[in-house]
């Protein structure tokens, strides 16, 4: 499986224009082996370009025969040459993905509420110095007068609450979108550029978008709403003049309210149609639903939660609603199965490897996605990767003993490595002594 992704990869990043041939820059190093050389570091998890680059001599042939790579610049002409790539050209990369995805049928047990893809959105920080800066970074004043510069990720992620795998959709850099703007990015605006982004890479499909209460505002869902987009969406919110209204609902008592017991916990769902977002924006309407966990025995609240929507509460069964909040809480995948492992399990997304002086940290971090949405496409069907995983306990463990075996073995394939991880494959050596 990893293989035929990794192919597929190579293929679209080869077609990839290369800048360098407008700037009659002499050429040493194809475009493509800088972006497969940038992209088998973070498929191997090395925690430094330094360390990927020193230990070449012995990958080499490994890597050529699992990465395609031919040749491996220095530091600097890879980090130069990766720098001047738009990140428009890696980002087109996820699209190829999807349709191999689609192809595959490997969507149909991701699917929620039976026909929906539930797609968690949010931001996350992945530079920021007081030294390094490029045109493009946000910056940040502090009150002692010093100023920090910084590189934003906004990610989104196909999520399942009875699946642990997640697959990241797109990515888009949250930076000043070109050298003079004089107004940092921000998260509202990197999400407004990722809707039409999804919908092109999932034409078709019912989508619900799953955001935390920064989205919930008017021009946020107006977007969603839009005839070419057609998003439907659960958004978390917290206080607003929808509580208000849903205070006069309470006293004549028409929330519409389902509690039920299990395994010693109660279980309250209110849900509410056709309320108006806020007063500024009458014209807009959303249904709302609050959900309590309750411990039974004590009375203590273990779980609250409440969220606005546009999808049909009323319409939904009883077994739906109780699925509608599994879906709410998936938001947090984006958060723990997604950030937190690109962060700590291995993927280093906030180490600088390079800032660059245009582009070279934001295609970074996409060849980062990227790496890792090949190897959790990998996590779900792959039974040899699945294998070497139970094996190795852990992530961060297993990614060790694939880079051993990288350093060590002559192998035709990844799925080889795992297959030696995992003991399906036996290699007798005679003592050395």
């Amino acid at each position: 499986m990893i293989d035929n992704l990794i192919n597929l990869l190579y293929t679209g990043l080869s077609q990839i224009p290369d800048h360098r041939r407008t700037n009659n820059d002499r050429i040493s190093y194809d475009l493509e082996d800088c972006l497969m050389g940038a992209f088998a570091m973070f498929s191997l998890k090395d925690p430094s370009l330094h360390q990927f680059r020193n230990n070449y001599q012995e990958r080499a042939a490994n890597l050529k025969r699992v990465y395609k790579l031919g040749g491996l610049p220095s530091d600097t002409a890879l980090r130069e040459t990766i720098d001047g790539v738009n990140p428009d050209e890696i980002k087109g990369q996820f699209h190829m993905f999807f349709d191999y995805f689609k192809s595959e049928n490997l969507l149909e047990d991701h699917k929620v509420l039976t026909d929906y893809i539930a797609i968690s959105n949010d931001g996350t920080s992945q530079f920021c110095s007081c030294k390094n800066k490029c045109p493009f970074c946000l910056v940040r004043k502090h009150r002692n007068g010093k100023e920090s510069n910084y590189h934003q990720l906004f990610a989104s992620a196909i999520v399942s609450p009875q699946q642990k795998t997640v697959f990241p959709i797109t990515a888009e850099p949250i930076v000043r979108q070109n050298e003079t703007d004089e107004k940092n990015d921000c998260e509202l605006n990197a999400s407004k550029r990722a809707i039409p982004a999804i919908r092109q890479i999932l034409p078709a499909a019912k989508v619900i978008m799953l955001y935390d209460a920064l989205y919930a505002n008017a021009p946020h869902i107006k977007e969603l709403q839009k005839e070419e987009n057609n998003l439907n969406f659960i958004i978390n919110i917290k206080n607003g003049y929808i509580f208000k209204q849903l205070d006069e609902l309470e006293k004549k008592g028409e929330l519409q309210t389902f509690i039920w017991q299990k395994d010693g916990k109660t279980f309250e769902l209110f849900f509410q149609e056709n309320l108006i977002l806020n007063e500024s924006n009458p014209d807009v309407f959303v249904n709302f639903f609050e959900y309590r966990e309750i411990d039974t025995k004590t009375g203590k609240v273990l779980f609250y939660g409440s969220w606005i929507t546009d999808l049909p509460l009323s319409q939904f069964e009883h077994t739906q609603l109780v699925e509608l909040v599994a879906v709410a809480r998936s938001r947090w995948k984006i958060e723990n199965e997604t950030f937190n492992t690109l962060k700590n399990q291995g993927y280093h997304l906030e180490h600088n490897y390079g800032h660059g002086k245009r582009y070279l940290a934001t295609n970074f971090a996409l060849l980062t996605l990227l790496a890792f949405l090949i190897d959790q496409m990998t996590q779900k069907v792959d039974k040899h990767f699945q294998k070497a995983l139970n094996k190795a306990k852990t992530k961060k463990n297993l990614w060790e003993k694939v880079r051993q075996v990288f350093d060590w073995f002559p192998c035709m394939s990844m799925n080889v490595i795992y297959q030696l991880i995992s003991k399906d494959i036996v290699v007798e050596f005679p003592l050395i002594e």
